[in-house]
């Protein structure tokens, strides 16, 4: 196990910014937890609910690893292996949106910023725990149902992210993800440069990139953004 200080709050509002912002009194690696945040954030500039004491909401602080091309997969597979220890069945949309029984119970933000000329991470993750009732925009929204001890958890999944940017094995990352990755074969919808175009996702790269296929018989590979699962 790495030796992480832990940062408890009651309420903040993200544990990202909070990290930033007070990244000069942390001691890394730093993992931030709060029982509430009144401004999470997700991917894009969306935002991440957050209600009191029913979900993780937590931020892991690090040096940047020399390598972090597969930093939010490896955070991704992380999470799954630490839910699945705990009893979950987990699965991944593609690019790093936690899935149980077709709803989104996670979200992950990594980013990168820079102090005294040195890169960092702020990796965020948010897990609905047990939240029952979300608002009414969120309809893929859904919760693990799960009960346990937030910090062991918090610290479990931590352990996992630090081993791979220390050690970093991307095909051992790669074989993970892939295995829990729920979209290949499926007919998915995204936008690349303002054109929506339709297709069937084919696999992943060893970059993690979604390798899809549209409707037009181009092949094409997709390096972010979003995709829209056609049910």
């Amino acid at each position: 196990m790495h030796r992480i200080s832990l940062i408890q709050l009651s309420a903040v509002d993200s544990t990202n910014t909070y990290a930033k912002n007070n990244f000069s009194s942390l001691a890394l690696p730093s993992l931030i937890i709060a029982e509430k945040q009144t401004a999470g954030r997700g991917r894009q500039g969306k935002s991440f609910y957050s209600p009191e004491g029913t979900g993780l909401y937590m931020t892991l602080v690090f040096e940047a690893p020399q390598n972090c091309t597969l930093l939010t997969p490896a955070a991704a597979v992380a999470v799954c292996k630490s839910l699945e220890k705990l009893g979950a069945k987990p699965k991944i949309k593609w690019v790093n949106d936690i899935y149980i029984d077709g709803l989104k119970v996670c979200g992950i933000l990594t980013e990168c910023f820079s102090s005294g000329g040195r890169p960092y991470i702020a990796l965020g993750i948010g897990i609905n725990l047990t939240t029952a009732v979300f608002p009414d925009e969120l309809k893929t929204a859904g919760s693990v149902n799960l009960s346990c001890d937030k910090a062991k958890l918090a610290f479990d999944i931590s352990d996992k992210i630090l081993e791979y940017a220390q050690n970093g094995d991307d095909n051992f990352i790669i074989e993970e993800y892939k295995s829990r990755l729920f979209v290949v074969g499926k007919q998915i919808s995204y936008t690349k440069n303002n054109i929506e175009y339709k297709a069937t996702v084919k696999g992943i790269n060893t970059q993690c990139n979604l390798i899809v296929e549209r409707d037009d018989g181009f092949a094409d590979i997709l390096s972010s953004g979003e995709i829209s699962i056609k049910i």
